[in-house]
């Protein structure tokens, strides 16, 4: 079984250079055209700047390709839920696991990311909304199921990839449970080099 490994593993990599909805930047408001890189969750541009994302998991992990100095989960009507500040001149570690209860089906949170050394009031805005009961369901049962088993993991990376499914894609690749294991490792190295760019 070990030689078949690095094949589906460079397969995994040119399905991930290939996904049609790749990873995209959301844009910091402010008057300077600074960009931060949101690679988990997966979210799509909006015309305004802003990026929203469809998670499939009620813990989504966050990752931001820029090193940054504060996170803040919002609700939508502007309450900060969490709230997270490196210290000066450090930046916050990622990913980010999920520091809040699950999120409910359909609810939604505002992500305000701030870039390190960024204004204090330059921050990128991504919406997220958490996926259907049924979704969430199916989610954490795959996820339970792959618990300890590396291969398995990886080849459900895949078969969400093949599927056209990036967000569930990467929300296996970079869960709290995911196996430290060599290949998943590898391709979360791959996926954030290759960050936001078509590379």
């Amino acid at each position: 079984m070990p030689p078949r490994r690095l094949p589906l593993l460079a397969l995994l990599l040119v399905l991930a250079a290939m996904a049609p909805s790749g990873p995209v930047a959301a844009r910091v408001r402010q008057a300077e055209a600074t960009q931060v890189c949101v690679l988990v969750p997966r979210v799509e541009s909006l015309d305004e700047g802003d990026a929203v994302g469809d998670v499939p998991t009620a813990t989504p992990a966050l990752l931001v390709v820029e090193p940054l100095q504060q996170v803040r989960i919002e609700a939508p009507g502007g309450r900060v839920l969490w709230s997270r500040t490196a210290p000066p001149g450090e930046a916050l570690p990622r990913p980010l696991d999920w520091p809040l209860p699950p999120l409910l089906p359909g609810e939604q949170v505002v992500l305000r990311l701030q870039p390190l050394a960024a204004a204090a009031d330059a921050y990128a805005h991504v919406r997220l909304r958490a996926a259907s009961a049924a979704r969430l369901a199916a989610t954490a049962e795959l996820i339970q199921r792959l618990a300890g088993t590396p291969q398995a993991w990886l080849a459900a990376v895949h078969t969400a990839l093949t599927a056209g499914d990036v967000p569930l894609a990467w929300s296996l690749l970079y869960a709290p449970e995911a196996p430290a294991s060599g290949p998943l490792l590898e391709l979360r190295r791959e996926l954030l080099r290759r960050g936001c760019g078509e590379t």
